[in-house]
């Protein structure tokens, strides 16, 4: 995506030291109000094959399962790469699942992701690091092979969002800024004779986790 053309005029630049490379970064700190805001969205081209499927099963535990351990699926083999134009500005991802704006309690947010800028780097892809994890049981999705979730994850500057009221809540963001949304489709699956631990037909990207 080419980034809108800055008014004459108004590009002002500061050399910043980079002190592992040994050489000098021009970085552009213009004004909020006179740089054009950077819209981060997910690459498209290196996101992983799993999330290319129309939805993705999720089966949290088996009728054997220790009551210590259970699955979910995590987006870490490799992490999603996000895109901002510019390296300097602090990225936000905010979760959803089953958003509907009529239904108030499906805006809430269930898990929230901040990439922080540097004027020490040049790079326009971070990894998102802490990686996304789907746990049925931390956002209460019950079992239920007949059910389909969907989740939306939407990235925008930090300081584009829009106050939590604003509609659509949560999500809005201000004049002048823009987000964009990675969305998929999950199904979370009952317990099964056939597969007597999530390990059984493991299937990327789940994976189990066990508390101590």
């Amino acid at each position: 995506m080419t980034s809108p053309s800055r008014p004459a005029g108004t590009r002002v630049f500061a050399v910043l030291l980079a002190l592992s490379a040994g050489c000098l970064i021009p970085q552009s700190v213009d004004p909020e109000n006179t740089r054009p805001h950077t819209i981060p969205r997910v690459d498209l081209k290196r996101l992983p094959d799993y999330l290319l499927k129309p939805q993705m099963p999720l089966y949290p535990r088996g009728p054997n399962e220790s009551p210590k351990c259970h699955c979910v699926l995590s987006f870490d083999n490799p992490p999603l790469k996000i895109i901002a134009d510019d390296p300097t500005v602090n990225i936000e991802g905010r979760l959803f699942v089953d958003y509907d704006l009529a239904v108030p309690t499906s805006q809430r947010r269930i898990d929230t992701r901040l990439l922080l800028g540097s004027f020490q780097s040049s790079e326009t892809v971070r990894d998102l690091i802490p990686v996304l994890t789907i746990d049925a049981d931390q956002f209460g999705l019950t079992p239920n092979a007949n059910v389909v979730h969907v989740f939306e994850f939407v990235l925008a500057e930090q300081q584009g969002f829009a106050a939590d009221t604003v509609s659509p809540p949560q999500r809005a963001t201000n004049e002048g800024w823009d987000s964009s949304i990675l969305k998929f489709s999950v199904v979370v699956l009952p317990p099964d004779a056939s597969r007597p631990t999530c390990l059984d037909q493991l299937v990327p990207p789940q994976t189990q986790i066990c508390s101590p």
